[in-house]
């Protein structure tokens, strides 16, 4: 058996994302009760607010890293590349462009593109799995969203 330190090590900018989040998702619930316990007015917040509590829940363990990689070579495990950073660039403007463009070539089309794009930037190279993905996403979506939210969303094919 190797003898080898581990060491915990706290990933910061993580935990205070995590943080960050939870604290939100706590007090969008905790207006929502303020305003109404009805249960109308609760059916999407307090169910979405619990699912994204445990979620984070479940994210957590994952800020505590062990350091065994610098333990055993004494030196520091890399951190995220210039590419990883591109691709979260790349996402937060296809992002951007989605929010934007979504009253002008319509929510299906949108998020369809939004989720096409976001796919490719991922890493998948397949276009029939990209197309058929983000076609029944986009469907099951939209119709979804027309079942729960009486807002007519414009739409361009659906």
């Amino acid at each position: 058996m190797k003898d080898r330190k581990t060491r915990r090590a706290v990933d910061w900018g993580h935990l205070a994302l995590l943080a960050l989040i939870c604290g939100v998702v706590i007090a969008y619930l905790l207006d929502a009760r303020a305003t109404s316990l009805r249960p109308n007015n609760l059916l999407l917040v307090q169910p979405a607010a619990i699912l994204a509590l445990v979620l984070a829940a479940i994210v957590l363990p994952q800020c505590f890293r062990r350091r065994e990689h610098e333990a055993v070579t004494g030196t520091p495990a890399s951190k995220d590349s210039w590419r990883d950073l591109g691709k979260v660039a790349a996402l937060a403007a296809a992002f951007g462009a989605f929010a934007l463009s979504l009253e002008t070539v319509g929510f299906d089309v949108a998020t369809f593109v939004f989720v096409a794009v976001g796919i490719y930037i991922c890493g998948e190279r397949k276009l029939w799995l990209i197309a058929l993905f983000s076609a029944v996403f986009t469907i099951g979506i939209v119709y979804g969203y027309q079942m729960l939210v009486p807002y007519p969303f414009p739409l361009l094919v659906l």
